[in-house]
């Protein structure tokens, strides 16, 4: 593949601003001795990149160091701030020196209003009002680069992307089904029901590190989720059985962990061990999606027992009225902790930073949504109106997530976070699938998702090495890898510099979001062009040829076109999976982002998890009504693996 600009190629510039014409505004070039804490030393803006230096007293240990600014409109926002990181020990260790070097030419800067120090220790926050105008020096700062040109126009479903992901003997599918089962209600001591390991990596594994031997909410509510749609969709009894069994222990155990007597954030606790006793050690918490999630799945697996006949007075006790049955049914204490706490920042899906997430938003909306429904079905009203005034509110605030200046949605809104300075993140697209509440906000089809999914996935192109290979061993066209976003350094272990890969699960989202949107814009009945989503339709359906302002109508040559790109590219990244993916079908979390290699965590329950639900999209779009249902009534095996 031709070298291509990454979306954010102007950020290259920033390790080069130092051999422009950079002018350093200096204000103090020793610690205060004045009885402050904190004293900015120095300062420039050049090339579009954002240079300052502190003197920060060494008060206590965790230390979180923020200058805040007016953007280049003269706005401060919580998007016009900056962090700092340690850089050095200074004289006897009283003082240290902070430093930040951050690209913001997409907002710009005109003053630096003050900056902070919190003492997060010994719980103190200290500021220095600054108040300076700042001047651009050296070179220009760049403009947001416009996506690459598309290196492949894949169209339609692929033959072997169909024989890969078939309901047979050895195929992935029936691969990835067999060995999530084995990750709940995992055979291994001390295990209880109705949990799920995260991956077989641990103390009781043959690979331990990294140690994922724990039931992470997040995790656990995601698998029992495709379990609930293979409850829904099987038609044998006895396999319908096992998947309700299944669905009933998780519901009961989610209520234990409920009831710990050690949670340390409420219900924001982001996971436990096997034996569903609390993990109390240190760790990115609350993690507020968990029970966004978990309630979704119930709300979504009480409505089928319903429908199959179940009695209302199952669900009240075992899965809804936590109020009279708090040992036994989680569900309306998770949905009233999601309308109490939506507002309140907490870590993200990858458990990195805290601030508001759009994904965790996301998942918190279609919980309250269809929460309220099902609230107003169980005859509670106090709740079902509890949670539709949380629904509205929390509705008013996903505009803010959307960024003119970057034609993208945030993945948080607030100051640049563990290095983040692209504002992408695959989680924007985690967030659709998983929070989508089929109302028309924030769908596959919105034109600010659309073009955030175009920015997400291209931004790897460049990252990645693996990208240069664009087909498989037969010619056919493999999609973009995709990992977590383009600043990570996780290897699966630790982190290293370019240490970053794709992973299976972020590789199977963008497949499982091109079949969605493919399916939501034949239930559209028409696909309409404007500025904001016409660049993806240019990257991903070039030959389709669409025009600015113009709709296209269901089986229309142009939108055929259209469709047909969306379902090609989406077996594109299956492909990529496919690609590499060991012969024996097994998923880890990542492959190497040089190699195609699988490393980190083995047999990530997550990773077969997105596999399902990709292609229970892709059955979807191709109107396979009985694909689910067949591999539904294959049962569970007994589960013997330790």
């Amino acid at each position: 593949m031709k070298s291509i600009r990454n979306v954010f190629a102007g950020l290259a510039l920033a390790g080069t601003a130092l051999s422009q014409a950079c002018q350093t505004t200096t204000l103090t070039s020793s610690v205060p001795s004045n009885g402050m804490e904190l004293a900015l030393a120095s300062y420039w803006y050049c090339g579009g990149t954002l240079n300052a230096t502190a003197y920060i007293a060494n008060l206590d240990y965790n230390k979180v160091v923020s200058l805040y600014y007016t953007n280049a409109q003269g706005q401060s926002t919580p998007l016009s701030v900056v962090t700092f990181g340690y850089s050095s020990s200074i004289g006897n260790g009283d003082f240290e020196l902070w430093t930040t070097s951050t690209p913001i030419f997409i907002d710009g800067v005109t003053k630096l209003l003050n900056l902070t120090f919190q003492a997060t220790d010994i719980g103190q926050t200290y500021a220095q009002t600054l108040n300076l105008p700042v001047n651009a020096t050296g070179a220009a700062a760049p403009t947001l680069a416009s996506p690459p040109a598309p290196y492949a126009t894949p169209k339609g479903f692929g033959e072997d992307i169909t024989s890969w992901l078939s309901i047979n003997v050895g195929s992935e599918a029936e691969t990835a089904f067999q060995k999530m089962f084995v990750n709940i209600n995992p055979n291994v001591t001390g295990a209880v029901k109705g949990v799920v390991v995260a991956a077989r990596s641990g103390p009781t594994y043959p690979q331990t590190d990294p140690d994922y031997e724990y039931n992470w909410v997040r995790d656990a509510s995601l698998t029992m989720d495709v379990v609930q749609s293979l409850y829904s969709a099987s038609t044998k009894k006895k396999s319908q059985s096992q998947y309700e069994d299944i669905l009933f222990e998780y519901a009961t155990a989610r209520a234990t962990e409920q009831t710990d007597p050690n949670l340390q954030t409420g219900l924001g606790e982001p996971k436990f061990y096997l034996n569903n006793t609390i993990f109390s050690g240190p760790w990115g918490r609350p993690q507020n999606d968990g029970p966004a999630t978990s309630a979704i799945t119930l709300i979504k697996f009480a409505n089928d027992y319903l429908a199959n006949g179940g009695s209302m007075d199952t669900v009240k006790q075992k899965i809804y009225d936590s109020t009279t049955y708090p040992a036994s049914a989680p569900m309306q204490k998770d949905l009233l902790f999601v309308a109490s706490n939506w507002s309140s920042p907490s870590f993200d899906l990858w458990e990195e930073e805290e601030s508001d997430h759009f994904y965790t938003r996301m998942v918190q909306r279609r919980a309250l949504v269809s929460g309220a429904a099902f609230a107003s079905k169980m005859g509670d009203s106090t709740t079902s109106a509890t949670l539709s005034a949380a629904a509205t509110a929390l509705t008013a605030t996903l505009g803010q997530f959307w960024d003119v200046n970057r034609h993208t949605i945030l993945y948080e809104y607030g100051p640049v976070l563990h290095g983040k300075s692209s504002y992408l993140d695959i989680a924007v697209v985690l967030g659709v699938i998983h929070g989508y509440a089929g109302d028309g906000v924030y769908g596959f089809t919105n034109d600010e998702v659309l073009s955030s999914a175009l920015r997400i996935s291209t931004s790897f192109i460049d990252v990645y090495p693996l990208a240069n290979k664009t087909t498989d061993s037969t010619g056919n066209i493999l999609g973009i890898p995709i990992g977590r976003y383009p600043e990570d350094v996780y290897n699966g272990t630790g982190t290293e510099d370019n240490g970053g890969n794709p992973w299976y699960l972020c590789t199977a989202a963008m497949a499982q979001f091109m079949y969605s949107a493919s399916s939501q814009y034949a239930d559209d009945g028409s696909i309409s062009i404007t500025n904001i989503s016409k660049p993806f339709f240019d990257y991903f359906t070039p030959t389709a040829d669409l025009s600015l302002g113009q709709s296209y109508a269901y089986g229309s040559p142009q939108y055929n076109h259209a469709i047909n790109g969306l379902n090609g590219w989406g077996d594109a990244f299956m492909r990529t999976i496919k690609h590499y993916t060991p012969t024996d079908g097994t998923l880890t979390e990542e492959y190497n982002r040089n190699t195609g290699v699988p490393q980190g965590a083995a047999d990530l329950t997550w990773s077969y998890a997105s596999v399902l639900t990709a292609a229970f999209a892709r059955a979807e779009t191709r109107g396979q009504k009985g694909y689910v249902r067949n591999l539904a009534n294959l049962g569970v095996q007994a589960n013997t693996a330790a």
